[in-house]
């Protein structure tokens, strides 16, 4: 029994654990990470990765919005490329649209606050969209025009920095 218990022992005591290798091969080895180290490295990756999803993919959505519904062309309006008088930003944002100032370009965003932008003209919507500024729709652009739209997860859920288009409601009703 003494035997025994001597034997089950000698594995808490610290002897070397591993064989021995030979110094070039323990060179190309990568350094040893700590476990907790890259399960927060993965998930920070995969919390990334998730809000682009989000924010970002359509999902291939524009197939019933753009080739079905053909939403595109009611937003461009008859004098861009589409029918009807077209989808204004004031309309937008009275449907609940927003627009996220930090993806608005500087540029746009400048000739808003200052005035120089309409928002009873659907270029400026057309405008916005192709800017990516317009939060949960993916205007898809070719030569120019715009060719289709797709919606993402953050049309109805998300919250972003809108006071580009709380400027733009105060500034028209005041």
């Amino acid at each position: 029994m003494a035997a025994l218990t001597a034997l089950s022992l000698s594995g808490c005591l610290e002897f070397p654990k591993e064989a021995e290798v030979n110094p070039a091969t323990r060179a190309q080895q990568w350094p040893r990470v700590a476990f907790n180290t890259k399960v927060g490295w993965n998930s920070c990756k995969l919390f990334d990765q998730g809000k682009h999803f989000f924010g970002f993919d359509t999902f291939g959505s524009e197939r019933f919005w753009g080739d079905q519904l053909r939403l595109h062309e009611a937003i461009a309006g008859e004098k861009y490329g589409g029918v009807g008088p077209g989808l204004t930003p004031r309309q937008a944002l009275a449907l609940g649209l927003k627009v996220d100032a930090g993806l608005t370009p500087a540029i746009l965003a400048q000739a808003i606050a200052g005035g120089s932008v309409s928002f009873d003209q659907p270029k400026t919507t057309i405008e916005l969209l192709r800017a990516n500024s317009v939060i949960g729709v993916t205007g898809f652009f070719e030569g120019g025009r715009l060719k289709s739209v797709g919606i993402q997860c953050a049309i109805c859920h998300s919250t972003v920095d809108n006071s580009l288009a709380r400027g733009i409601g105060r500034r028209l009703d005041g």
